[in-house]
C-alpha cells in the first residue's frame, strides 16, 4: 500500500465516524437526558477518531521526502483542528457522563459537542481535499513543492 493510500483511507474512515458523531450529538441535544451509555460511546468514538488523526499525521510526517511540505500544507492545520475538536467533544461528553450535569448545562455541553463534531467534520473534509490535491501534484514531474502549499 502506498503512502497516499495509507493516509487517504483513514481520512475517509474518519469522515464516516465524524459524520456519525454529528448525528449522535444531534440526538444528545434533543434528548432530555443523555444516557451514560450514549456518553460513553461519544467519548470512546471521539478519542479513537482523535488517535486516528494522530496516526495520519504521523504517517505523513514520517516520509522524509515530503515531511516539510506536509507540515506547511493546509491539510496539516486542518488535521490539527480536527484533533482538537474531537478531543473537545470527548471532554464535553465525559463531563456529562461523570457529573450528570443539570439540564441547562447539559444543553450547553450538547451544543458544544455538536459544534465540535461539525467543525471536525469540516476540517477533515478540507484536509482530505488538500491531501488529494497534494498527492495528485506530487505525481506530476517538475511540479515545485511550493505548489503543494496553495
Amino acid at each position: 500500500m502506498s503512502q497516499s493510500n495509507a493516509t487517504a483511507y483513514p481520512v475517509s474512515q474518519l469522515l464516516v465516524v465524524t459524520r456519525s458523531l454529528v448525528e449522535l450529538t444531534d440526538r444528545a441535544m434533543s434528548d432530555s437526558e443523555l444516557s451514560h451509555a450514549a456518553a460513553d460511546v461519544l467519548v470512546f468514538a471521539a478519542r479513537q477518531a482523535a488517535r486516528l488523526v494522530e496516526d495520519v499525521v504521523s504517517v505523513r510526517s514520517n516520509d522524509p521526502a515530503r515531511a516539510s511540505d506536509f507540515v506547511l500544507c493546509p491539510s496539516s492545520g486542518d488535521l490539527d483542528r480536527a484533533y482538537t475538536d474531537l478531543e473537545c467533544l470527548a471532554e464535553a461528553a465525559s463531563m456529562i457522563r461523570a457529573h450528570g450535569i443539570g439540564s441547562q448545562y447539559r444543553a450547553h455541553l450538547a451544543y458544544l459537542m455538536r459544534y465540535a463534531a461539525e467543525s471536525a467534520c469540516h476540517a477533515l473534509e478540507r484536509a482530505e481535499r488538500a491531501m488529494h490535491r497534494a498527492d495528485a501534484l506530487s505525481s506530476i514531474p517538475g511540479v515545485p513543492s511550493a505548489a503543494f502549499l496553495d
